[in-house]
């Protein structure tokens, strides 16, 4: 027997820093004098910029040779051809602080498909020093305010397009000149270098003969530490490392003996300090995507493109002009957002690549604007706008309120989060709110995400939400986030709080909630409707006991997966019954139940209907609901007389 609870029609669910969707401020970097194509290379965490123009839009570095180098720093922009050599394919890489930037003159052979890197060091007075010994052939990537240089050794393959195949990580101190080679991760192959934290740990890759592996590798005080590969792909690089060991690079699929592989299949990855590594996905209706930079909060920057990767992997910005089907994409509070649409100032902008973040959140990249003469491709600089008060989330739990919490959540289960600015107004769901039989992902003006999935809702208020998980895994944690204002233009999304998960959350419902966990569970008599419990539990509402042999039925949240057939959120029409392994007991009397599942009409809204057994003591007996090996909390009781 299935019974509407007539109760929860009339009873609304009882029951980490703030931020926002953010915004940035560009700043054109401007152009060289008859050198108006321009792409910014790297970021200082003082905001200094570096890059180098070309002559004309469009063009490539591998194509068109011919360029200047540039140092944006305090609003100027400074050509750094004033002191170069007669090569001239100037490819500045990084800077720092102190305004000394590092990188390479390029000699390339179109004809053999050779690329030669003869590295340079652009002192603060401008005076350029030529690193000799082990530093010839070296492309410098990265570069610290303690003066320490992290790059590569270019030795392209005959049968690979991989361009570190055979070459060598390495680091450089400023001050001393000395040069270590770091040890290759790939025995035969070669190891390259391609960004460095403050205290000097490297981040790079390993790479086999011909680009046959590919391997994340962190290297401090020349002992190397591999990261794990990102499930589902063979290969992987880290392009940069924050303070903490946090990494950021590619994950990839990719065919070294050819130039273009168009089975090839890529994602930006993160490399987290617990061993793991997150998949961090592609803008919406894109192919690949690859993370260039991390910063010290973790926020990631990088390029989604609707294209495949090549060959030149997370080099592709830096070598290859602005182009449609790529744009740039930060991501932070574990989502990926378009940087298209964070600014507040850049009307005429396409942001196509973001090259590096640093810990002030200042974003460095390139892009092609709208000018009165033309489109141009400039270097541009993004600054966080100031955040305002936002939402933020201080905790989630189940929806039963139990003491102890029940802190994991389940597909199909309501939980309840607790914060502050989570909605601008309280409101409950309403019939009008129920479209085509589906519970509301935006009730007035508030979402509840995880990644980029929005769930269900029942309630909203400044202080708490109720809301109905969607599809889960059944182990791990999965990202929650509020989102204010949501679907305008002015959205407002709080921290993601990472939330255990499980394949059930078993929890039952409560006429009142006290502060022991011993609580009344809501229950009714199957026949009736009428509510059991102790007389006098609720002023105003009638309560009566349960005997030996009475029917209840008994309401819940979070039992877990049922022989329903229909989307989370929708209002079942039907009974659905549990398909895991459960059991039950009152008072520590095992039950067989004769239904578990979902009540029809609502949207995730369990029961379980039983009979009272025979030989209980009068008093408060306890409820406990096993599913899957995991019991509902202790303390819930059903009032039993004799």
């Amino acid at each position: 027997m299935v019974v509407k609870p007539l109760f929860f029609a009339l009873v609304v669910l009882s029951a980490c820093a703030f931020s926002q969707t953010p915004q940035f401020t560009i700043q054109d970097l401007g152009a060289l004098p008859n050198l108006p194509a321009c792409t910014a290379t790297g970021l200082s965490q003082s905001g200094n910029v570096t890059g180098y123009c070309l002559s004309s839009l469009g063009s490539s570095l591998l194509v068109n040779p011919t360029t200047h180098g540039f140092l944006y720093s305090n609003g100027v922009l400074t050509d750094l051809n004033v002191n170069a050599l007669s090569t001239p394919t100037l490819l500045p890489m990084a800077v720092n602080d102190s305004g000394v930037v590092t990188g390479a003159y390029i000699s390339i052979n179109t004809v053999s498909a050779t690329l030669t890197a003869t590295p340079f060091i652009v002192q603060q007075n401008g005076s350029v020093t030529m690193p000799q010994g082990q530093m010839q052939g070296v492309l410098p990537f990265a570069l610290n305010n303690a003066g320490q240089l992290a790059g590569s050794v270019i030795r392209v393959g005959q049968r690979s397009r991989n361009l570190f195949i055979n070459g060598d990580a390495v680091l450089y101190t400023l001050a001393g000149g000395a040069t270590s080679i770091l040890p290759a991760a790939s025995a035969g192959g070669g190891a390259a270098a391609f960004g460095i934290n403050s205290t000097g740990t490297v981040a790079g890759a390993g790479v086999g003969q011909n680009g046959s592996a590919v391997i994340p590798v962190l290297w401090n005080n020349g002992k190397s530490q591999s990261l794990p590969l990102l499930a589902g792909y063979q290969q992987s690089l880290a392009t940069s490392v924050n303070d903490s060991g946090t990494a950021a690079g590619a994950a990839f699929d990719i065919n070294f003996t050819q130039f273009t592989d168009p089975l090839n299949q890529g994602h930006a990855a993160l490399f987290n300090t617990d061993g793991s590594v997150t998949d961090l996905g592609v803008l919406s209706g894109d192919r690949s995507s690859v993370a260039t930079g991390v910063n010290n909060s973790g926020s990631v920057v990088g390029f989604s493109s609707s294209k495949a990767l090549d060959f030149t992997v997370q080099l592709y910005p830096i070598l290859n002009s602005a182009q449609s089907g790529y744009r740039a994409f930060l991501y932070t509070s574990g989502k990926m957002y378009d940087l298209n649409r964070l600014q507040t100032n850049g009307t005429g902008w396409t942001l196509t690549y973001a090259t590096a973040i640093n810990n002030n959140g200042q974003i460095a990249g390139t892009g092609i604007f709208q000018s009165p003469t033309g489109p141009e491709q400039h270097g541009f600089l993004l600054s966080p706008v100031t955040a305002v008060p936002g939402p933020s989330i201080t905790g989630i739990v189940g929806a039963g309120l139990s003491v102890p919490a029940v802190t994991s959540i389940s597909g199909n289960g309501l939980f309840s989060i607790f914060g502050s600015l989570l909605a601008s107004t309280t409101t409950g769901v309403t019939q009008a709110d129920i479209v085509n039989n589906q519970l509301p992902t935006n009730l007035g003006g508030t979402c509840v995400e995880s990644g980029t999935t929005k769930w269900g809702l029942f309630f909203v208020s400044a202080g708490q939400i109720n809301a109905l998980a969607g599809d889960v895994p059944s182990s791990g944690t999965v990202p929650v986030s509020v989102v204010t204002n949501c679907g305008t233009a002015n959205e407002v999304t709080s921290p993601a709080m990472n939330v255990p998960v499980a394949a059930a959350s078993p929890e039952f419902l409560y006429f009142v909630a006290n502060a022991n966990g011993q609580n009344p569970v809501a229950a009714i008599q199957a026949l009736t409707g009428a509510f059991v419990g102790a007389p006098g539990l609720i002023a105003g509402a009638t309560f009566t006991p349960a005997h030996t042999g009475d029917i209840l039925t008994a309401f819940g949240v979070a039992f877990g997966a049922t022989t329903s057939t229909d989307p989370i959120g929708t209002l079942d029409t039907a009974a659905n019954t549990l398909t895991s392994s459960h059991s039950l007991t009152l008072g520590g009397v095992t039950i067989d139940p004769s239904y578990v599942g979902l009540t029809p009409t609502f949207a995730g809204l369990y029961q379980v209907n039983f009979k009272v057994p025979s030989g209980l003591a009068a008093g408060n007996q306890p409820l406990v609901l096993t599913v899957n090996g995991t019991p509902s909390p202790s303390g819930p009781y059903i009032t039993v007389a004799n």
